[in-house]
């Protein structure tokens, strides 16, 4: 069995050797490497020909201009010969029996078309506990049950990532998405490259095995909040996308849209909350008051009679329709004071547990 790993690279000399070792160190070692440099202006690219050049037929690179990690992606797709296609953002690193692990659930079913597996976060050089357990391990999904992997996908994140799915090559290659109209879009393009595999896919499998190193770095998240930003976070071409999909999965009626609506309604206004959390200035957080945040919202997803999103979240909608100003301020104040009192707790609990340990 013959994997490719799809790496698609910008901007990211820091982390790029760490990543392309990782790779090469797997116990398992019939795969192929394709790094696909969208216009980085620092030096990953000449990271990439360096090892193209030490691992000939190992490591294949592409160079193209700068179009965003979809872009980047559907590039690799295109390019890759294995059976098996399995992506690394350059930024992060897998564990070196990821291969291998893959492999073994791979051979026991020949049917099996996607098999998602487990990470842990990576953040300061030091690995920061895993993801949580999404399933049984072992899980197996055809087309009689994927319901239940439908609903994960569209009502959480726990199964978005396309950094934790292994697919079968020609899969991805079948899949008839026009991605060229979403090139710059980057935010849940994730979750919408995932609509089709999992969708055409015979059996889905499951591993909680942590196979994935996924790196925390505070200074990106950081510049992603500024308020300039806003209006890049815009997903509703995905919402819409997922629209589509609904009656091909047999799941079209009103329930479902009402928890998809609130899906969407409860991500826009925690990405308010994100941003004027990050805000260090009035100026900043008058500007993200200012925003049209129902831009960001598909029709009906405010609906205030809706059970399913979150209800301060809902309060904070509220306060934000009627440019309550001032009822805003006290309401991340009253959020702040929560967090600290309940970061306080945590660590008096652990104050408690550890000085009854010495008894």
């Amino acid at each position: 069995m013959k994997f490719s790993i799809l790496v698609p690279v910008y901007n990211v000399e820091q982390y790029l050797e760490q990543c392309i070792q990782s790779v090469l160190n797997q116990t398992y070692q019939n795969f192929e490497l394709i790094l696909v440099d969208d216009g980085s202006a620092d030096d990953s690219g000449r990271i990439c020909d360096k090892f193209a050049e030490l691992y000939p037929g190992k490591i294949f690179v592409v160079h193209k201009k700068n179009q965003g990690l979809i872009s980047a992606r559907r590039v690799g797709i295109l390019k890759a010969t294995g059976e098996f296609s399995v992506f690394v953002d350059s930024d992060d690193f897998i564990e070196l029996n990821l291969l291998e692990t893959l492999a073994g659930y791979l051979n026991r079913d020949n049917y099996i078309d996607m098999l998602l597996y487990s990470f842990q976060y990576y953040r300061n050089e030091k690995k920061e506990g895993r993801f949580r357990k999404v399933f049984t391990d072992g899980t197996i999904w055809d087309n009689e049950n994927k319901k239940e992997l439908y609903e994960k996908l569209i009502y959480s994140s726990d199964i978005t990532s396309i950094w934790t799915k292994c697919i079968r090559t020609s899969v991805l290659k079948e899949d008839p998405t026009d991605y060229v109209q979403y090139y710059g879009k980057n935010m849940a393009e994730d979750l919408l490259q995932s609509l089709y595999p999992l969708t055409a896919a015979r059996k889905v499998a499951y591993t909680e095995k942590m196979l994935y190193n996924y790196r925390i770095n505070d200074e990106s998240i950081s510049r992603s909040f500024r308020p300039e930003t806003i209006q890049s976070k815009n997903t509703i071409h995905v919402y819409e996308k997922i629209l589509e999909y609904l009656s091909e999965w047999g799941m079209d009626d009103e329930e479902i849209r009402e928890k998809l609506k609130a899906r969407w309604f409860n991500d826009v206004m925690y990405m308010m909350t994100k941003y004027y959390e990050g805000a260090s200035k009035k100026e900043e957080r008058q500007k993200v008051v200012s925003f049209d945040w129902d831009t960001l919202l598909p029709k009906g997803s405010n609906d205030a009679t809706n059970n399913y999103a979150n209800v301060q979240y809902k309060k904070l909608y509220y306060l934000w329709k009627k440019r309550e100003i001032n009822a805003i301020d006290r309401y991340f104040l009253k959020k702040k004071c929560y967090q600290k009192i309940k970061s306080w707790k945590k660590v008096l609990r652990g104050w408690r547990t550890k000085k009854r340990s010495h008894f």
